[in-house]
Order: structure tokens, then C-alpha cells, then sequence
């Protein structure tokens, strides 16, 4: 799914996972003010405001639209 989605929108969206395990990515979650503990899917648009966020695990079915949500047109 990811790779598809990175594939297609690419070149108009950043695709980024954040490891809650390396220092980096708590480093990103405590700066963005996620929580630590669960999968998490956020979208942001290109102004980086949050448009979307959820905790647990991400189902595929959405995940396009919302991409799709921030991607100009």
C-alpha cells in the first residue's frame, strides 16, 4: 500500500514513518506533541497543519482519500 501510494503521489507528497525507538523519532514525537505507545497515522497539509490523525493501527481502504485530501489539484 505505502509503496503504491509513494509511487503515484510521490512527487507531490512527503512519505515519512518515525521509529519510537531511535532517539530521533521520540525527538519528533515529543516536538509535535504525539502520543508514544501505538501505530499512528497523521496527514498533514502543505502549510503543516494536521488535517488528519489517528492512534492504532491505519486501514488501507481510507488511507488513499486521505492523501488524495492534501494533494493539490
Amino acid at each position: 500500500m505505502w509503496a503504491d501510494l509513494e509511487e503515484e503521489y510521490g512527487d507531490q507528497v512527503e512519505f515519512f514513518s518515525v521509529d519510537r525507538e531511535t532517539e530521533e523519532g521520540r525527538e519528533f514525537i515529543r516536538d509535535h506533541g504525539l502520543p508514544i505507545g501505538q501505530p499512528g497515522f497523521v496527514v498533514y497539509d502543505a502549510s503543516g497543519e494536521v488535517t488528519y490523525a489517528a492512534l492504532g493501527p491505519t486501514r488501507a481502504e481510507g488511507v488513499r482519500e486521505l492523501v488524495e485530501s492534501v494533494v493539490p489539484q
